[in-house]
């Protein structure tokens, strides 16, 4: 799968406003009105001081005035209600629609692309990114289309009255732009470094917040966190920086446009004193001029924000860049396939990690995966499980190769379990049922014996209806361990990767397990990333990796015959599993 092409960040905004265009621009539309009707007061205004000037009928029409004032005043109310309605109505429908997108998105993404995301990275787009398209939406869409069409209307009134009223009240916009412009050079660059430092604050608080308990095992002070305490100092400069730029740049841009009282004035008095303007026109020039250009620091507000927009349309992009999976016919297979890497290389952006792998897994057979740290065994596990794919050489299942198949049809063969075990926030019940829905509780209870688990459980206060947060944190490592891989067992695939799955359990404990496994199902094909004894000597097959490459490959007592790397390997978990706290020089014993 390959990404395409980023959109630019306009593409990607106008993009997600296409589906909600009618009730924006009817929300805009709207607006315009509403603008207009801003205006009504001040005419109304203005004939109330020709009606008291020309001395006739002046209670009767200051009443009717004051009537229609009533009216212009509701009907602004209505049309500001319309409009705000309307746009709110459209901005959440984005919201919501973004979220399911990126949602879907994360799901198409390869998790080694997503790797590439600290926790509080992803936090962020995904909440305070899009979020911050509702105040775009919703308010600035409204609020600067009414701004930018009360000017427009104040300075074609002014028009109406003298062309040179109007150019006096417009003479102070080149110098506030010009003004802003100067003050804002380079702010693109800082906006950038910002949103940087507010993506690493929002990983560094995420990380702080998940080791809360071994800063508290060990007695230490939020000023201990070295990389908190980096990032918020750097995060504290960027703000300094960022407000000793733009406070002078915005008071300037502010004083100037409230000054055009002074070009406003003697314009108008000169007018007047030469018999071009009447004294209600003049009175009405000043009060309308005056206050002309104020909508405009809502403009100019949203020409700051835009660049945040753009900024998270820019984050956000590579997301929505992630093609949907191509949907595709089911493949027919034996019950049982057999597994079979040909050539497969892979590598970590630069890094190789598989180079020009081949083995194949039998059908229905035990197959243990050992070597040292790094040896790429994790990664076999995760091509598997689909979460990435060969850069070389293809992976074949019964002797159809995975590209070929659909994600939901690799999902229904091959199920993946490993020592990183995620629960939901939610029951025991739920969190086994994530793999098969509709399983009733006896299969439930099924696997869960399977797995070692159905003891614990059942021992609960509140059995499988026992609540869990986030991560599974009221229950320990080994009891998730066995969570997990009763939901592997429970997706009922004819393939079952365990990547070190049962790390955490005793040896009793994975005896157990594994005894039970055979005995449930024992026409499952099985590839266990293993690190124990047991595992390793009960195999139909051991694989051997170093480096990426398979080494060598047999039962275990072959092995133990002929691959020095696997003596080393067996000799050290032996040492492991036998020695005693003493005097004894302790030996590196893990096979991992």
């Amino acid at each position: 799968m390959t990404i395409r092409p980023h959109p630019a960040p306009w593409h990607v905004l106008l993009g997600l406003l296409h589906d909600e265009r009618g009730p924006l621009l009817t929300a805009v539309s709207v607006a315009v009105a509403a603008a207009l009707f801003e205006l009504l007061p001040y005419w109304l205004l203005y004939q109330s001081i020709v009606l008291v000037l020309s001395g006739t009928q002046v209670a009767d029409g200051l009443t009717r005035l004051a009537g229609w004032m009533a009216v212009v005043l509701v009907a602004k109310y209505g049309l500001y209600s319309i409009a705000y309605y309307l746009s709110h109505r459209a901005a959440y429908q984005v919201l919501a629609n973004l979220r399911r997108d990126l949602a879907r998105r994360l799901v198409w993404a390869p998790l080694t692309w997503l790797q590439g995301y600290s926790s509080g990275k992803l936090k962020k787009i995904v909440m305070q990114d899009v979020e911050r398209l509702e105040q775009f939406i919703a308010h600035h869409s409204v609020e600067c289309m009414a701004a930018l069409a009360g000017p427009l209307f104040v300075a074609l009134l002014l028009i109406w009255l003298d062309w040179r009223l109007a150019l006096a009240a417009l003479a102070v916009v080149p110098l506030a732009a010009l003004a802003q412009g100067l003050f804002m050079r380079g702010m693109s660059e800082r906006i950038g470094d910002f949103d940087s430092a507010v993506g690493e604050l929002s990983g560094a608080t995420v990380e702080y917040v998940r080791n809360i308990p071994v800063m508290k095992a060990f007695r230490q002070e939020a000023g201990s966190f070295r990389r908190m305490r980096s990032v918020l100092d750097r995060y504290q400069n960027l703000i300094a920086a960022v407000i000793r730029r733009t406070v002078p740049g915005w008071s300037v841009f502010t004083v100037l446009l409230g000054a055009n009282i002074f070009f406003i004035l003697p314009t108008g008095a000169w007018l007047m004193s030469h018999g071009a303007l009447s004294l209600p026109d003049l009175i009405l020039a000043v009060m309308l001029g005056t206050g002309m250009l104020k909508p405009l620091f809502k403009v100019a507000r949203l020409s700051s924000e835009i660049r945040e927009i753009l900024g998270s349309m820019r984050r956000i992009a590579p997301f929505l860049a992630w093609p949907p999976p191509v949907p595709r016919s089911p493949v027919a297979l034996p019950a049982t396939p057999a597994v079979g890497f040909n050539a497969v290389s892979f590598a970590y952006d630069d890094t190789p990690v598989l180079r020009d792998l081949s083995f194949e897994l039998p059908p229905g057979k035990l197959t243990a995966m050992v070597g040292p740290s790094g040896a790429g065994k994790s990664t076999v596990a995760h091509l598997l499980g689909g979460l990435a794919r060969p850069q070389q050489g293809t992976i074949r299942l019964g002797g159809i190769s995975l590209d070929i198949l659909d994600e939901s049809q690799r999902a229904s063969l091959i199920s993946v379990a490993t020592q990183e075990s995620f629960l939901f926030r939610g029951t025991l019940m739920e969190n086994l049922q994530l793999a098969c829905p509709e399983a009733d509780e006896a299969t439930v209870r099924q696997a869960a014996r399977v797995a070692q688990a159905d003891a614990f459980i059942s021992a609960l206060p509140e059995g499988y209806g026992t609540r869990v947060g986030e991560r599974g944190g009221r229950l320990s490592g080994g009891e998730r361990q066995r969570i997990a891989i009763a939901r592997a067992l429970l997706a009922d695939t004819p393939v079952l990767v365990l990547d070190e799955a049962t790390a955490f359990a005793d040896s009793l404990t994975e005896r157990a397990f594994y005894e039970a496994l055979h005995e449930a199902y024992p026409h499952k094909t099985l590839l266990v990333i293993a690190h124990r004894l047991y595992t390793i000597e009960q195999a139909d097959q051991v694989l051997v990796m170093e480096s990426g490459r398979l080494v060598d490959a047999g039962r275990h007592g072959e092995l133990l015959a002929r691959c020095g790397l696997y003596q080393r390997l067996w000799h050290r978990q032996s040492v492991g599993e036998s020695w005693t706290i003493g005097k004894e020089e302790l030996v590196d014993a893990g096979i991992s």
